[in-house]
């Protein structure tokens, strides 16, 4: 819930309302965008984290500097919109160049590379993405993989490849990390992005860590769980203090669906009003074509996404994996990311 207090109201009474919050085993989280613009019109507001219950509401709002109790329905309160009342943009760190700003107000952000890291052509293929207009490079270090006879990623050879190919591109990475015990290497190659997969989705232990590090977070929706089911999970790691979490869809299983999955893209609206962070949507692994990505990125992105994630290789009948989805073309490519980024532009200026 969110409590409102009266203008005015002695810094002693909120103190007091506090305390007594805590007592109830509650976190309280002083909201520091609700100051007036002078001390006499000070608007103090507190977000207040934990199971509430009407009784709860009503013993606070009986609190005679209450102003008023606002309760949060149906979205963890720490990705709520209502928490702050506009988007929160996330800032990915780029020692090599421009800081990436993603949300509210922002341009597309695009997220294109391969999809499995080889050590042939990654960086050509990370390279013709930035000539493209990327903003960052994707590359699978670690591949989860339905069969275990399946490839599983170069693994850390592949995280020195994508490190690699950042210090020669010059664009931060995002990457997919499996496994706590992963946390460490990832650090050890500076990842400038983590990944948590749609199989792990509901990986507790894995989002907390991965919350711990601090990093910018792509939180990507399970194939298989509801959204209230993932926003509760993705809220794992915003309970580590960490604000960089970005929330991505990337379709859902159906039944007798054209594509390799359900496209979620009417989620991109429905979270657009209900959480603030900033929503990505994977073209590539929601479509599973080639002939799929331009359609399904020019919904994306119409409908609100401040992002997209993509597959490109430059070689694709030679990617270790799903080099049938992979966009090969450069002019191509360009041309996808010039109109998304119109769309985007003409959806925020409808907003």
């Amino acid at each position: 819930m969110i409590i409102q207090y009266y203008v005015g109201t002695p810094d002693e009474e909120i103190e007091q309302v506090r305390r007594t919050l805590r007592e109830w085993n509650f976190r309280v989280q002083p909201n520091p965008g609700e100051l007036g613009t002078s001390p006499d019109e000070r608007i103090q507001v507190d977000n207040v984290f934990g199971t509430v219950s009407n009784g709860h509401r009503q013993a606070v709002a009986e609190i005679e500097c209450v102003q008023q109790v606002i309760p949060i329905e149906g979205v963890p309160q720490n990705l709520a919109l209502l928490r702050r009342g506009h988007r929160h943009t996330v800032t990915i760190p780029n020692p090599r160049g421009a800081p990436v700003e993603i949300g509210a107000g922002r341009p597309l952000v695009v997220m294109a590379g391969v999809c499995a890291v080889d050590a042939d052509h990654t960086l050509s293929s990370h390279q013709m993405a930035r000539r493209a207009g990327a903003d960052l490079n994707r590359g699978g270090a670690f591949k989860p993989r339905t069969s275990p006879y399946d490839f599983q990623g170069l693994k850390e050879d592949g995280l020195k490849v994508l490190a690699e190919a950042r210090e020669a591109v010059g664009l931060p990475i995002v990457s997919e990390i499996l496994d706590v015990r992963d946390v460490d290497l990832f650090m050890k190659y500076d990842v400038d992005v983590l990944q948590t997969g749609t199989r792990n989705a509901q990986n507790f232990e894995l989002l907390i860590e991965v919350g711990r590090t601090g990093k910018p977070v792509l939180y990507k929706r399970g194939f298989s769980n509801t959204m209230d089911e993932s926003l509760k999970a993705a809220n794992y790691v915003m309970e580590q203090g960490n604000e960089n979490l970005m929330f991505c869809l990337r379709g859902i299983k159906g039944i007798g669906h054209s594509f390799r999955n359900q496209g979620d893209l009417d989620e991109i609206v429905s979270l657009s009003h209900l959480i603030d962070r900033p929503i990505v949507y994977d073209v590539s692994h929601s479509t599973g074509r080639k002939s799929g990505v331009v359609g399904v990125g020019n919904m994306a992105a119409a409908g609100g996404a401040d992002g997209i994630i993509m597959d490109v290789h430059s070689a694709p009948e030679h990617a270790l994996v799903d080099g049938f989805q992979a966009i090969s073309d450069e002019s191509e490519l360009a041309r996808m990311i010039a109109t998304w980024r119109q769309l985007r532009e003409i959806t925020q200026a409808q907003a």
